[in-house]
């Protein structure tokens, strides 16, 4: 079956479903008091055209499954139609945010900057958890606003965040798998969208991803996803592959 399609991501989520029992929200893993042995994350982080975000946040309602999506603070993604649909589908919103790349590495604006694009989105949603965006093509890693233990102990007692899913989550038995670069192989072209983890799940192809996930080869799992990689349409599935391509390209220089 052709990847990174709509009828794709629906064969996956069959057989999540069947295979895992604990399929949760960040907002509700982060909040556990005592975490199970098994669990499947489901994260969307929703770079660019955002209806792509609400098929599949209808799908997977549809299918019983709740699930995380992550919006940029961005006019081409920062849709509230579209952001309350997906958080009425009973999908957890979050902050895709890229505030130090947004002000060249300048830490003090960022901050600023994150607290004013936190404000506007919570004129619509309840924001418990943020996702840094990775801006391959900029020097400054967006996590770094959090490094200093300071900053870091803002985003619960100042900003009310439960937690950055980056920095708050030990991934050391959690197989991280996501679909960056249009493949299923961190090691190919995906630059910082990686977390620490022992648990080695690069695939060759979806099909490969399938098999694992039916016979639920790893216990615990995030999978991430950017909904706008994803789409039946031929157009728009070939369009899409010509982007990802060339940006895999450009990665190389870097």
């Amino acid at each position: 079956m052709k990847d990174f399609t709509f009828t794709a991501y629906r064969r996956y989520l069959e057989v999540v479903k069947s295979s895992y029992s604990n399929i949760l929200r960040f907002d509700e893993f982060l909040n556990l008091d005592s975490l199970p042995d098994s669990f499947f994350l489901i994260r969307h982080d929703v770079d660019r055209r955002p209806q792509k975000a609400v098929f599949m946040a209808r799908l997977e309602n549809e299918m019983g499954i709740k699930s995380s999506y992550y919006f940029r603070a961005k006019p081409n993604t920062f849709k509230k139609k579209i952001i309350e649909e997906i958080s009425n589908l009973g999908h957890e919103i979050g902050y895709h945010y890229e505030c130090l790349s947004d002000t060249n590495g300048d830490i003090t604006m960022s901050m600023k900057d994150f607290e004013n694009n936190l404000e506007q989105f919570r004129k619509i949603v309840s924001i418990k958890t943020i996702s840094m965006h990775g801006r391959p093509f900029k020097s400054s890693d967006n996590r770094d606003m959090w490094r200093p233990s300071e900053n870091h102990s803002l985003l619960s007692t100042k900003f009310g965040i439960s937690g950055e899913v980056y920095l708050d989550i030990d991934y050391t038995e959690i197989a991280y798998i996501n679909d960056t670069g249009r493949n299923w192989d961190s090691s190919l072209s995906n630059k910082r969208d990686k977390v620490i983890s022992s648990v080695k799940c690069d695939f060759r192809n979806g099909e490969e991803l399938y098999h694992h996930l039916k016979e639920k080869y790893y216990p615990k799992i995030v999978f991430q996803i950017h909904p706008e990689r994803w789409s039946d349409s031929i157009t728009e599935y070939y369009t899409q592959l010509l982007m990802d391509t060339t940006v895999n390209f450009l990665k190389r220089f870097l």
